[in-house]
């Protein structure tokens, strides 16, 4: 019995010191978790408490720097959503976009532990000292970036973090030389008016704007932006670039192909016969047609002549050439309904017969042709014919032998006009294709 009773205090003794380490393992891990809770999640009233301590001396018209003559360090990051218009006509540029300001303020520096564990605090835009930032080359109304219901997160070593978002609205000068090939740069600036430089100081936190969440525009493309810091009059500025080209496949199909098209059938003209009398009225047609594609074109485009659209001086050889087919389809009319009878200037059948090879191409003529010949021509060509024929035979030059008989072909007045109806769609042809095709390898040679 004694040895039984002495085996269970022994046990006893023994089992007490592991219990003890248990509960001591527990205690401590209880400690510990409720710690981390305690810093990872202040009760609001800890909140208040910090944000009274904070704000109950605060002023915001002080610069948050201990020593006055220091310099505040701003900086800026711009996160592009979308552009939401581009007016070329108006000169206006305007973009949906985040920022990302950062600065560094002592009066919000505390120390966490004494107020809960409170890591971030937020507290309103209107409370606490903001570098102002005002857009430098506004298109409306100048304001400020920032909006009342703003809120600014605060760090325990008195990093505050401003996130606005705002819609800007900005002038962008446009140049459409080479319009619809053109590349158009705008730029974005703010600056912290107010301020001297040696008082806040504005920087891009990288050298280009976040476009990661950028949305794609259906006229232009972003190709290229730019994020720099530079001075401004008396204080800094951050400035984004922003390099956009214009999609031109609208232009070239609502614009381009049809002024094409048109000068092709401006030339058709001349295909027309004389006797439909619908010259001069398609002539016309045409020519108001092109003068209705400048007016279009001409509601794309600034009004400015620094500098002038290649186009606008392609749509003006357009029309002159138009009007040029006008006046020479109007004279030729007047040619080609001469009195067949009156004779053809000698410089004019000259032209002709080097033009239509006439005199390589004189033909032999047999009797029964040459009685049909004399048949179809009229009374002087007759009289002409018979008085070639009697000289011939008089002079013994005359060789009885019909079949070696050539005649030359009498030329008029409307084979002049359809000389010049020959002419005028070969000359007219080359110049209209010409200036499509110079004026594309102008305005392509400079986009790139």
């Amino acid at each position: 019995m004694t040895c039984l009773y002495t085996d269970n205090i022994a046990s006893k003794q023994t089992r007490i010191p592991n219990i003890t380490m248990l509960s001591v393992s527990g205690i401590a891990l209880f400690l510990c978790v409720t710690c981390i809770s305690c810093v990872s999640g202040a009760m609001m009233d800890d909140t208040k408490t910090l944000l009274r301590d904070l704000l109950s001396e605060y002023n915001k018209n002080v610069r948050p720097v201990r020593k006055q003559d220091d310099t505040v360090n701003v900086t800026v990051q711009m996160y592009v959503k979308s552009i939401q218009e581009f007016d070329e006509v108006s000169e206006k540029f305007s973009v949906v976009a985040g920022f990302s300001i950062i600065w560094k303020d002592i009066s919000m520096m505390r120390d966490p532990a004494g107020y809960g564990g409170a890591y971030q605090i937020l507290t309103s835009y209107d409370d606490v000292w903001v570098p102002e930032l005002i857009l430098t080359s506004p298109s409306d109304d100048v304001e400020s970036l920032g909006a009342t219901w703003n809120r600014i997160r605060y760090y325990p070593d008195g990093t505050a973090v401003w996130i606005p978002v705002k819609l800007v609205k900005s002038t962008c000068a446009v140049d459409v030389k080479i319009f619809p090939f053109d590349t158009q740069t705008c730029t974005l600036s703010f600056s912290a008016m107010g301020y001297e430089f040696n008082e806040v100081f504005i920087m891009p936190e990288t050298d280009q704007a976040n476009m990661a969440l950028f949305t794609e525009h259906p006229m232009w493309d972003v190709v290229d932006n730019t994020a720099s810091s530079e001075r401004f009059g008396s204080s800094w500025q951050v400035s984004f670039g922003f390099k956009l080209k214009r999609k031109p496949e609208y232009v070239i199909v609502n614009v381009l192909l049809p002024i094409l098209f048109l000068s092709i059938l401006n030339l058709v003209v001349f295909l027309l016969v004389p006797e439909s009398g619908e010259r001069i009225a398609y002539c016309i047609t045409v020519l108001l047609s092109i003068a209705v594609f400048m007016t279009i074109v001409s509601a794309m485009l600034p009004r400015t002549s620094k500098p002038v659209p290649i186009i606008s001086f392609k749509l003006m050889i357009d029309i002159a050439i138009s009007s040029a087919i006008t006046v020479v389809a109007i004279l030729n009319l007047r040619i080609y309904n001469k009195d067949p009878e009156s004779p053809v200037l000698k410089w004019l059948i000259g032209i002709y017969r080097i033009l239509t090879c006439t005199l390589c191409r004189k033909r032999k003529i047999e009797p029964l042709e040459m009685r049909k010949l004399l048949r179809k021509t009229s009374k002087a060509i007759r009289i002409q014919t018979v008085k070639a024929i009697s000289t011939a035979e008089n002079d013994n030059n005359f060789e009885k032998q019909p079949s070696d008989l050539t005649v030359e072909e009498r030329i008029t007045w409307k084979n002049i006009s359809y000389m010049i109806d020959g002419v005028a769609l070969c000359l007219f042809s080359l110049a209209a294709i010409g200036s499509f095709a110079v004026f594309m390898i102008i305005v392509t040679g400079r986009s790139k």
